[in-house]
């Protein structure tokens, strides 16, 4: 059972099955909210567990803060694994709720913190959680994935479901990391 205080801070990471989409581009929300992780928890004190109700893993690395990775599911049922997440969650209006998800109109490696009730930019993974929470009061961080040049749908998904290289790796534990501290920082704080 999720115990929290009644005031905190949810990130949650929504992305593709793992261990099969590991590294993808459109699992860069799991991969940014490990990062986000080790700089909460730098010591991993605080190990994910597994979720009894859906195909999703959860930590809690302070009283105030609980990170929830949507790992078990596809991006397009999104809603379907996070939304029952939530729903456990003590004090649902007193929440704030941060997704972390793939961007392809962003380059690579740029942030956006964008406040609820902002469009979804047809992004699918935030459709199905918006229908299935029957609202949008989340915040959406987007990271950047780029796009191809090609905009035929075949191109784009085998673009979103190819690998980060090492060097693309390291873009976002530096510098991306970085603008998304600044952007999310006061939405832990202020918990």
């Amino acid at each position: 059972m999720l115990r929290f205080r009644r005031f905190f801070t949810c990130f949650t990471g929504i992305g593709n099955p793992e261990p099969k989409y590991a590294g993808t581009r459109h699992n860069v929300g799991l991969i940014f909210l490990d990062l986000l992780k080790n700089r909460f928890d730098p010591q991993q004190l605080h190990p994910y567990k597994t979720s009894s109700i859906v195909p999703a893993k959860y930590c809690q690395p302070s009283l105030k803060l609980v990170m929830i990775k949507s790992d078990g599911n596809y991006m397009n049922l999104s809603g379907k694994t996070v939304v029952p997440m939530w729903n456990r969650l003590p004090h649902p209006h007193h929440v704030t709720h941060v997704v972390i998800h793939d961007e392809l109109s962003l380059p690579l490696g740029k942030v956006q913190l964008r406040k609820p009730g902002t469009s979804l930019r047809g992004h699918n993974g935030l459709k199905s959680i918006q229908s299935c929470w029957k609202n949008d009061n989340f915040y959406r961080l987007s990271v950047g994935i780029g796009r191809p040049l090609q905009r035929d749908s075949t191109v784009v998904s085998n673009y979103v479901l190819s690998k980060f290289d090492d060097q693309e790796l390291e873009i976002l534990r530096t510098n991306s990391l970085k603008t998304a501290w600044e952007r999310i920082g006061h939405l832990v704080s202020k918990n």
